[in-house]
């Protein structure tokens, strides 16, 4: 009897250990790097970048023909032979390339996102360098915009909201935003709109009447967020 129970308990203990493995090998699989080709037309390849805007320095040139891409990060439209793209691809050792001249076979992201933004890093720092400051009342979109970069994209910040859900790029009710996702809410016609640092707090205009930053959602009528789309 004994024998028999072990044989048993032997038995159970294989099975336990086959469906373990079974369940770890039916797992999702983290993504890996990605291959793709850089094609220019013109054959002169395309400007590495320090970061994913073209604002940031050129460090070199990927020229035409099969590149390597060990993560791509939401960064500055570009509009290349492939249409207009908001992805950057990071290559090895190298540096950051548009997605708008690299034929990856998809028009999204091919490999694991970057945990390197340097473009949001520079907007998070526009908002720090201006924490307390009450010149930006009522101007939340425009805030948003200049710490970015850039200015006069959108009337307000429910217009950019807008443009988010059109483009089905609106992750709606999200408190999660990733470093540098904009960040909405309906207090009022025109909306409001913040930047998000990733840890699931976010900068904006209007904290205590003024630049601040605060724990996600803060305002009421949280919408949810969105890469810039500038």
């Amino acid at each position: 009897m004994r024998t028999a129970l072990m044989r048993i308990t032997a038995r159970l203990t294989a099975l336990t250990l086959l469906s373990g493995a079974a369940l770890v090998g039916a797992g999702v699989l983290p993504a890996s790097a990605a291959t793709g080709t850089v094609d220019t037309d013109s054959n002169t390849g395309v400007a590495i970048r320090s970061g994913n805007a073209t604002s940031f320095g050129t460090v070199g040139n990927q020229p035409d023909g099969p590149v390597e891409i060990d993560c791509q990060i939401y960064g500055e439209p570009v509009t290349g032979k492939f249409g207009r793209s908001l992805i950057w691809d990071h290559i090895p050792g190298k540096g950051f390339i548009t997605d708008a001249y690299v034929n990856t076979g998809s028009s999204g992201l091919v490999a694991p996102l970057c945990t390197s933004n340097p473009r949001a890093d520079k907007a998070i720092a526009w908002y720090a360098a201006r924490s307390g400051s009450t010149a930006y009342q009522g101007l939340c979109e425009m805030a948003a915009e200049n710490s970015y970069g850039k200015t006069g994209i959108w009337a307000s910040a429910i217009a950019d909201w807008n443009d988010a859900v059109a483009r089905g790029a609106a992750h709606r009710g999200d408190l999660n935003p990733p470093k540098g996702a904009l960040v909405f809410w309906n207090i009022s016609a025109y909306g409001h709109v913040g930047v998000a640092k990733g840890d699931g707090t976010f900068w904006a205009t209007s904290v205590s009447n003024a630049i601040g930053t605060r724990a996600l959602p803060y305002f009421n009528n949280y919408l949810g967020w969105a890469w810039p789309n500038f």
